[in-house]
Formats: structure tokens, C-alpha cells, sequence
């Protein structure tokens, strides 16, 4: 997977490690990258839900343990409506 920033300031690529599609999680390592941001070493796990069009993932930093998912389909928090740090939303194209 690669990561660009919006502005192209710094880029990643982290690499898919061991996952399990039937729990709906997966763990990534950080590969390569350029730029000022560079999480050298770190890892993440991550938590998804596939909803029709609809990939909500969730991200947490190390290789520990899975986030809990809130709220598949939207990343913004039910009670406040603020955006939900580390969630991405993705929607399937044609």
C-alpha cells in the first residue's frame, strides 16, 4: 500500500502482513518512504467492514491489538460529529 500526503510533501509504502478476512483485520509494516514524514519501523493493525460500495478501515498504531470499528459506512463520531482519527473511508468504483 502506498500513502501520499494531499499537498505530495511525503510519501510510504507499507507492506501487508498477516491478516484474517473472516475477523475482518490485518496488520501493515512500514516498507519505504520519502519526505518529512517517516514512521521508520512502526507498524499498524487495522479492523475493516465492507458494506455494499462502502470500505470503512480503522487504524491503530502497533501490531498488538485490532481497533474497535464505530460506525462502518461513516468516520465521524455519532455523538459529536467530529471526523474519527485513523478511519478511512473508500467507496468501490465501476
Amino acid at each position: 500500500m502506498v500513502y501520499t500526503a494531499v499537498d505530495a510533501d511525503w510519501s510510504s509504502t507499507w507492506t501487508l502482513g498477516t491478516y484474517d478476512n473472516a475477523a475482518h483485520n490485518f496488520q501493515v509494516t512500514f516498507s519505504s518512504g520519502a519526505g518529512e514524514y517517516l514512521p521508520s519501523g512502526e507498524g499498524m493493525s487495522g479492523v475493516y467492514e465492507v458494506s455494499g460500495p462502502l470500505l470503512t478501515i480503522q487504524l491503530a498504531q502497533g501490531l498488538g491489538a485490532y481497533p474497535p470499528l464505530q460506525n462502518a459506512g461513516t468516520c465521524t463520531d455519532p455523538e459529536s460529529g467530529a471526523p474519527m482519527a485513523e478511519c478511512r473511508l473508500y467507496i468501490k468504483g465501476n
